[in-house]
């Protein structure tokens, strides 16, 4: 995919010893893959935590132990720095695989291509609405999409930068926006920490890890897998639309507003980053998207029907008028 770039190895080898580390925590457990499997009737979702702009490379660390701690593993990073600094290992507390195998992006719109539902992490208010949920409405909402997908739902949890978190054009790229409720005398919630949040969450929701008391092996857990019901939606035309498609989609129905006139190029104001919005909220499926797409090939179509009629008659006015010149002449 374009924009993945790959990070230098590390040439410090670090040997993680830390008192609250797990026995096993260095090594990777069989049970990594179980793990990212719910004992559910619908297919577990790949839930993808994406980082964008982190300047401080312990952060990298801590959300990649935030994560697996909760039985997530696949991270993904947008214009950061290093994961592979002896800080982040540290920090990382053993899930160090995690930062080895995160892939990097110069931009969100490429890491969240492949993506059908976008959480973006924000504590402002916006001039353009937008669902504003809680965690536990994030992972509820996450979970009813899974449900209704025949196939495994990919789903991006993002997290702006330390200071100023995601900026405008980052966050309409989301379909919705999710609000970790702080303390407005001390609002200053570390990265790592809102990943821990987050990343719960989603995990008791979607029963990622097991609940009540510790397990005697961790990480050895491996959920009970059911089969899936006789009524799972097996058609795959009902999940999401991908990032990718969408911006696909954006693209042309921008096309069409500018050839209709509706939008003015030099002068859009909010109406692209509100057209943009409502779809990303109500994101439509593949099949309700492919039926958007074809609205606008036929008005495309009709518009240069209509173009190619006007010159015709224009054209045939302009030789009716040389005629006539002519014929006084």
């Amino acid at each position: 995919m374009d924009g993945i770039l790959a990070f230098p190895t590390c040439p410090q080898v670090l040997q993680v010893s830390d008192s609250d580390t797990p026995p096993n925590a260095s090594a990777r457990s069989d049970a990594d893959a179980a793990t990212a499997s719910t004992a559910s009737t619908f297919p577990a979702p790949r839930i993808i935590f994406i980082l964008v702009g982190t300047t401080h490379t312990g952060n990298l660390g801590a959300a990649a132990r935030a994560m697996k701690t909760m039985g997530f593993t696949e991270m993904r990073l947008v214009d950061t720095c290093s994961p592979r600094t002896a800080e982040a290992l540290a920090r990382s507390a053993g899930a160090n695989h995690v930062l080895e195998e995160a892939k990097y992006y110069t931009t969100l719109k490429d890491a969240v291509a492949d993506c059908h539902v976008v959480i973006g992490t924000s504590a402002r208010a916006r001039s353009i609405a937008v669902p504003m949920l809680s965690c536990h409405e994030a992972a509820e909402h996450v979970q009813v999409l899974a449900a209704a997908s025949s196939e495994p739902l990919a789903v991006a949890m993002v997290f702006g930068q330390e200071r100023s978190g995601l900026g405008n054009a980052d966050l309409d790229r989301c379909t919705r926006l999710l609000r970790i409720p702080c303390n407005p005398e001390f609002s200053s919630l570390n990265l790592g920490s809102a990943v821990q949040v987050v990343a719960y969450e989603l995990s008791r929701t979607l029963d990622i890890v097991p609940q009540g008391a510790p397990q005697k092996m961790p990480g050895k857990w491996k959920p009970e897998v059911l089969e899936p019901s006789e009524e799972a939606v097996t058609d795959r035309d009902r999940m999401p639309a991908t990032s990718e498609a969408m911006e696909h989609f954006h693209a042309h129905l921008d096309r069409i507003m500018v050839e209709t006139g509706f939008l003015n190029p030099e002068q859009p104001r909010l109406l692209r980053r509100r057209v943009r919005c409502y779809f990303e909220q109500n994101r439509p499926n593949v099949n309700e998207l492919a039926i958007l797409r074809g609205i606008l090939s036929a008005t495309e179509k009709a518009t240069e029907k209509a173009t190619e009629k006007a010159t015709e008659k224009a054209t045939e006015k302009a030789t009716e008028k040389a005629t006539e010149k002519d014929h006084d002449k």
